[in-house]
């Protein structure tokens, strides 16, 4: 078990971290990709592979922005 001031200065350290840069802009990000990767797998299964991965790519592209927002904090 851990000592108390190990626990104590583990508090310090999440005070002091910055606040997510652009909350909600990832979260509409992240939903975007979420409907595109489900629309596409499903898609891909049921009617035109190259449809389903078209779309399934495109909402990677989504991901993609919101990684590099989340990478480089901007």
């Amino acid at each position: 078990m851990e000592d108390l001031e190990t626990l104590h200065s583990r508090h310090q350290l999440r005070e002091h971290k910055k606040p997510i840069p652009h909350p909600r802009l990832r979260f509409v990000l992240n939903v975007i990709f979420m409907v595109c990767a489900i629309v596409g797998v499903c898609w891909y299964f049921i009617s035109d592979h190259q449809t389903g991965t078209i779309i399934v790519l495109t909402g990677m592209v989504f991901k993609f922005v919101e990684l590099v927002i989340r990478i480089f904090k901007l």
